[in-house]
């Protein structure tokens, strides 16, 4: 046979068990990365049963979410000092075993304090089984077509939050609300035994030194800062645990960045922020996730406390912008890979900017069908623009870089969303307040209308029996019920329009977003030049 014939055939041959390898990795990832996703968001329908089978207080039952979120702050930041030292594979097996095992073990709690402690434990698992995927895939997948796979994983990412309410919903009214804990189990199983079988294990970094006091101040900052942005809405931005919460997760946070950019071996590696199109998908990140997360925290509020929707029904009509998302994601992927982030980030934002407006006309009366039309388009911006974004910034990382990168990047959207939660949850109270003000001073016992409507009310409570005090007393409490009512629906259009003005933002770090700049030697399909890694200069300038 032809030599030169023979390479070619070889050559084809190693291209084919690459790909081969590259999809077998991307289905291992997308298991633990769903099983994580929906676990974060299903948990949240059980907890008023929860609170009612242990007699816990409000307080107690709120550990069980907030234990797993600082969990998962101390933990993420450690994802690439793990990996580099014990190799990916090894830690994705540990950490998949862990929060299956843990998933279990809540599932059998006896009391609160238990199931507080399980869920520390399925934390330590669930915060790195994402930041950990992500190095799989970007360690695995050939630059030229990391838009593809990126589209194919953000699909779950993108269903996870949505099937969250309307699972759990139906397996905590109809079935027991320890199944949305034992349903981690077997398909934390088969994630485990596929992730044993497919993956390959990742080149050990020797001499990895672990960052002690960054570590320390990473899990200080960050879990402070989490706990007081997810309580500072409830328990009032005023209150004393509240500002040392947050004044003590800055501070530590400053702390943290100053060690990290002076420190041989930072635990995170904090130059990739120089990056030009790293910090510009930083940005594009922070915007969108702030203006995304409000969104997914107000929508299920409305339907299920102004139009009396239960967790299951709200997350069947919410289910559509999922779907969306679903579809446009693998397709946005694709035209990454031909096309470049820019036009796909510009256009994603603004289908998803107009249809929140559109989202600050809402009322009691919407009808169904025209809301899941409004969701579906809206989740094909959402699977336009997220993961080109994010692909754009983690292209332009070395590959050294890219486990200590990944965990950078998880842990920042875990702040945002949170940070985009707690303002948008405060803004709406703020506004609720004026709205009921404006409404209370408007209609009165001296306005026409209410006087007509309550003549008529206390006349037929009179007709059906009741006294005429009772009948007072009905007309207030129907009065009160519509005030605070109105200012409910137009408290949620303000920060729907608020929503999309934030996200309207996006637009401007978007149009700049011009190179994917692939840090390993290709762009779009073109050669280009890497500057070789190194401890003050170790990023190629996109």
């Amino acid at each position: 046979m032809d030599p030169l014939n023979r390479t070619g055939q070889n050559g084809l041959h190693q291209r084919m068990l690459t790909l081969d390898y590259m999809w077998q990795s991307v289905i291992v990832v997308i298991i633990g990365s769903f099983m994580v996703m929906l676990d974060t968001t299903i948990v949240n329908i059980a907890l008023p049963r929860i609170t009612v089978v242990f007699g816990a207080t409000v307080d107690q039952s709120q550990l069980v979410l907030t234990a797993y979120m600082l969990a998962l702050a101390v933990v993420m930041p450690a994802a690439g000092y793990l990996t580099d030292t014990f190799g990916t594979k090894r830690i994705y097996l540990l950490v998949t075993a862990l929060f299956t095992a843990s998933s279990a073990l809540c599932g059998i709690a006896w009391d609160i304090n238990s199931l507080v402690l399980f869920r520390v434990i399925q934390g330590l698992g669930g915060g790195m089984l994402m930041p950990l995927g992500m190095t799989i895939l970007y360690k695995t997948v050939p630059p030229h077509k990391r838009g593809t796979v990126m589209g194919v994983f953000g699909i779950p990412i993108m269903l996870a939050p949505v099937l969250g309410p309307t699972v759990g919903g139906y397996l905590v009214e109809y079935v027991d609300w320890r199944t949305i804990f034992t349903l981690n189990i077997p398909v934390g199983i088969a994630g485990f035994s596929l992730a044993l079988l497919m993956l390959r294990e990742t080149e050990i970094v020797a001499k990895s030194v672990l960052d002690v006091p960054g570590l320390i101040l990473s899990a200080v900052g960050f879990g402070s800062l989490l706990l007081g942005l997810s309580r500072g809405a409830s328990d009032g931005w005023g209150s004393f645990h509240i500002v040392v919460y947050i004044f003590v997760g800055l501070s530590c946070l400053l702390l943290w960045v100053i060690v990290e950019l002076h420190t041989p071996q930072p635990l995170v590696d904090l130059s990739v922020l120089r990056n030009p199109t790293y910090a510009l998908s930083t940005i594009i990140s922070f915007i969108t996730t702030v203006a995304m997360f409000s969104s997914m925290f107000m929508l299920p509020l409305f339907l299920q406390n102004l139009r009396g929707l239960g967790a299951m029904e709200s997350g069947l009509l919410t289910f559509p912008q999922a779907l969306g998302s679903a579809v446009t994601a693998p397709i946005s992927g694709k035209l990454f890979d031909r096309i470049g982030p820019r036009p796909l980030i510009v256009t994603g934002v603004l289908v998803v900017a107009y249809t929140t407006w559109r989202l600050s006309f809402l009322n009691l009366a919407t009808n169904d069908t025209e809301l899941r039309l409004l969701l579906t388009m809206r989740g094909f911006g959402m699977g336009m623009m997220m993961m080109p974004a994010m692909t754009a910034g983690m292209n332009t990382v070395p590959p050294p870089l890219v486990a200590r990168a990944s965990s950078l990047t998880n842990v920042l959207r875990q702040l945002f969303g949170s940070f985009g939660t707690a303002a948008f949850a405060t803004f709406l109270q703020n506004r609720q307040s004026y709205h009921f003000s404006m409404l209370s001073q408007s209609l009165t016992t001296q306005s026409p209308v209410v006087r007509t409507t309550a003549t008529q009310l206390q006349q037929y409570l009179v007709h059906q029996g009741a006294s005429t005090a009772q009948a007072k007393a009905a007309m207030g409490t129907l009065l009160t019920q519509y005030v605070s009512t109105g200012a409910g629906v137009q408290a949620f259009d303000d920060a729907f329009l608020l929503s999309a003005l934030v996200m309207a933002f996006a637009v401007v770090p978007g149009m700049f977003l011009v190179s994917t700049g692939i840090s390993s030697g290709q762009s779009n399909g073109r050669p280009s030049i890497a500057r070789p890694p190194g401890r003050k200069n170790n990023l190629q300038l996109a």
